[in-house]
């Protein structure tokens, strides 16, 4: 059977690539943040993996900032959109964009001083899977290098849980629909765009996932396992403290 990642990603690529769109403008920011943050920690990279890199709205930042960047994603479709969005940005030379899965993060060669993996890319499968994909990405950090993972805050989605809801990000209006079972930590998803016309909305698609959400402490437990000798927990790559009301969690991970 298809796992859904494939279908969302491979399959479908064009619906949640909308939503990545809309998120470029923030990344300059965010990657601001991100190096001040693991500055921090000691690290000023040189190298760079960005692991579910999506189109690189990240990566394509990181290169303007000087990092030589390796981007990796499922999606042939992302892949090929970071590679035009880093020659557009006259980055090309420092961030390279091949299609790769994160469960075979053992084929990548070498060691990177950051390993990032952002905005919820993390929890896809099941928990054995999962496990080992955090082994990979330890396995690709370099010994006196960091690992950077931005997520929900399972507290927060918790605390503030609805099976329903519906924004709009200027003329794209978006409905989700969840599904979260105790039993497992597993929150079902399904995304449904509907883009605004001169009469009424056009529906642009509908893709659904599959996450397992982590609280703070079993992601930090889980990363232990993994091999990381610390674990740190944020409120947000502004290096915020992390409280049960915030809404996303940044972990960065020392090997």
């Amino acid at each position: 059977m298809t796992h859904w990642t494939e279908e969302m990603f491979v399959d479908h690529p064009e619906v949640f690539a909308v939503t990545m769109r809309q998120r470029v403008d923030d990344a300059a920011e965010q990657v601001e943040q991100l190096l001040a943050l693991v500055g921090e920690h000691g690290v000023v990279p040189e190298t760079a993996l960005d692991v579910a890199c999506g189109i690189g709205r990240h990566a394509v930042e990181l290169a303007d900032a000087g990092v030589s960047v390796r981007g990796v994603d499922i999606s042939p479709h992302y892949v090929e959109t970071a590679r035009e969005r880093a020659a557009d940005a006259d980055v090309a030379d420092r961030a390279t964009f091949e299609v790769g899965d994160m469960r075979d993060l053992g084929t990548v060669e070498g060691e990177y001083d950051l390993v990032t993996n952002m905005w919820t890319a993390f929890g896809y499968f099941d928990e054995d899977t999962n496990e080992a994909v955090a082994a990979g990405l330890h396995e690709t950090v370099a010994d006196d290098g960091v690992l950077v993972m931005e997520l929900v805050n399972k507290e927060a989605t918790m605390a503030n849980y609805r099976n329903s809801f519906a924004g709009r990000d200027d003329d794209l209006l978006h409905v989700e629909e969840t599904e979260y079972t105790p039993a497992t930590g597993r929150m079902e998803t399904t995304l449904t765009l509907f883009e605004e016309q001169a009469e009424g909305y056009d529906h642009v698609g509908e893709v659904s996932w599959d996450l397992r959400l982590y609280a703070p402490s079993e992601l930090r437990r889980l990363l232990e396992r993994a091999g990381f000798s610390e674990v740190s927990l944020y409120g947000g790559l502004d290096g915020s403290d992390l409280e049960r009301e915030t809404h996303r969690l940044v972990v960065v991970a020392e090997p």
